[in-house]
């Protein structure tokens, strides 16, 4: 009896998954060609998993892996667990970064910003763990 492809995506997050997660801070390091080979690796296992054709587009492969396994790219799971990284230090900041962090975002709120920059997308993504609270 074969076995689901959720029992085998289970398999790949707890065998392959925990590896990527917990050496996440490593990984980063890497350059952008080293990961784009993990994930030749992972789309390969994917692939195998949800039997899909080789010829398969990497988009629709991500987007079905995403779907039915609930399996982000590495890249992507890359970035996320760098910001949770990075918002669990923040929301047990020292209180100057706290007080610059409230500057920063009362200044931010009060225009209006066409083109964002990688720090204002930062702010957005970041600024709902900071709590309201801390405001003098």
């Amino acid at each position: 009896m074969p076995l689901k492809f959720n029992i085998l995506g289970n398999l790949y997050k707890s065998l392959i998954g925990s590896i990527l997660d917990y050496s996440f801070p490593c990984l980063n390091s890497l350059s952008e060609t080293s990961v784009k080979k993990l994930e030749v690796i992972q789309n390969s296992a994917v692939r195998s998993i949800l039997k899909l054709k080789y010829d398969t587009p990497s988009n629709i492969l991500h987007h079905e892996a995403f779907n039915k396994l609930k399996l982000l790219t590495i890249s992507n799971r890359l970035c996320e667990l760098s910001e949770r990284y990075i918002r669990a230090r923040l929301s047990n900041s020292v209180p100057l970064v706290l007080r610059l962090v409230e500057e920063y975002k009362a200044g931010f709120e009060s225009r209006y910003i066409e083109y964002p920059t990688p720090l204002c997308n930062c702010y957005l993504t970041i600024s709902s763990f900071f709590p309201e609270s801390s405001k003098t």
